[in-house]
């Protein structure tokens, strides 16, 4: 078959979008049925569920698809997803009994973080399916278990009024579409099954690569708490406004749909020109990721100032008019951390770890002691500041641990 990078565009985009959008339109259903209470609880499982995925996925599909050498098999990248899978259930199981959660958001943590889980394991399987061309399949994918599950839950929820219940019913549908729909499909292309007798062989083919990805499995962890630091501190210290929170940083998902709709598509050709020394074509394929992405971004940052709050009021039936000049800072906040995950990626495809590493864990400590302060005493406007001006400085690093790394290959100015 032949390879249609438009075909790729097309069903990626769809995918990535529904995937993005579950988040939510699953908290607009919750506000609507259940309340800002149980929207704020919601939300903040469904947040912390990201930051244990980020660890499941550790090193992410990037690392995986830019192995253009073919280092490690797809039956190592799996086993890593494996291990790290068990890893991130009881972590957060131990996270709820250290916190002191109750039962019940105990519980819908728990659930969506074996959503992730699935999540985590179908990504190593997209990776396959994209090496050889078949990006769309994965597209494919996404789109069925974000619209199948999105109306399981509407519908669970409706009759139970439980987002536990309804989220259990998204978990098993993303777990069927795994098992009928990714694993037969990535099969044809490669084999992923571990037999028993050689386990051994691939725990340590797993074991390499998280070595080889610890600095950036850190990193993509330490990325998501710009915006889960001021939240959690927001849980604790304002627990009346996590919900509104949790509703106001919904631009955040459509400005990370930029990254994946532009940037996946094109980690493989960005790969090869880094491997055959293209680093002119390499600086101009970022540029114009670049570009794209502060465009649209903008565009969203317009749209949010002009009926941005009209919008949330009419969807959620709730007055967020106090909320405005949040609402602006966390969607700038937001397009400034798309830019901060794109040099993330572009490191990463570069083989370049510890100064991400740093600047992210240095700016996130800063964070954290910042957060003590100031959310307490300002609450949400605090946090949304400290979001802004966190991922502001990330970037200025980034770009600067960039430059210097293409000067060092002497080929191009950047």
């Amino acid at each position: 078959m032949k390879y249609d990078i438009k075909r790729d565009y097309l069903w990626n985009t769809l995918g990535v979008f529904a995937q993005n959008a579950i988040s939510p339109l699953l908290l607009v259903t919750v506000t609507r049925l259940n309340g800002v209470s149980d929207s704020g609880i919601f939300s903040f499982a469904f947040s912390l569920s990201l930051i244990f995925w980020a660890l499941g996925i550790w090193g992410g599909r990037t690392y995986q698809v830019s192995d253009v050498e073919r280092e490690f098999t797809p039956r190592s990248y799996i086993a890593v997803r494996l291990i790290l899978a068990l890893f991130i259930l009881l972590g957060s199981f131990a996270f709820c009994i250290i916190n002191n959660y109750d039962v019940f958001k105990s519980m819908v943590i728990l659930a969506l973080v074996l959503f992730k889980v699935f999540e985590s394991i179908a990504d190593v399987l997209y990776g396959i399916l994209q090496v050889n061309g078949r990006l769309f399949i994965a597209g494919r994918s996404l789109l069925y278990k974000a619209s199948i599950g999105l109306a399981t839950f509407l519908i669970i929820d409706t009759y139970s009024k439980n987002i536990f219940l309804s989220t259990l019913g998204v978990v098993v549908i993303n777990f069927l579409i795994l098992l009928m729909y990714d694993i037969p499909h990535a099969k044809k292309f490669d084999k992923i099954f571990i037999p028993i007798s050689q386990t051994s062989r691939y725990i340590s083919d797993a074991t390499v690569i998280m070595k080889r990805c610890a600095a950036i499995a850190v990193v993509i962890f330490l990325s998501m708490f710009s915006l889960n630091i001021p939240r959690y501190f927001i849980d604790q210290y304002h627990g009346e406004q996590i919900g509104y929170f949790g509703i106001l940083v919904m631009p955040i998902t459509a400005i990370g749909l930029l990254i994946t709709f532009i940037l996946q598509p094109n980690i493989v050709q960005l790969s090869k020109q880094l491997s055959e020394k293209l680093y002119h074509e390499f600086n101009m394929t970022l540029n114009k990721i670049l570009m794209v992405t502060v465009g649209i971004g903008v565009v969203v940052l317009v749209v949010a100032y002009l009926i941005g709050i009209r919008a949330l009021d009419l969807i959620f039936n709730i007055d967020f008019s106090p909320y405005q000049p949040a609402l602006m800072i966390i969607t700038a906040g937001a397009l400034v951390n798309a830019c901060v995950t794109i040099y993330i990626n572009i490191l990463t495809i570069m083989r370049h770890f510890k100064a991400q590493f740093y600047i992210l864990l240095v700016t996130n400590i800063v964070l954290t002691i910042l957060c003590v302060g100031i959310i307490k005493q300002y609450g949400l406007i605090g946090g949304a500041f400290l979001y802004f001006i966190v991922n502001s400085v990330q970037l200025g690093l980034l770009i600067l641990s960039y430059k210097n790394l293409m000067r060092q290959k002497r080929t191009i100015r950047v």
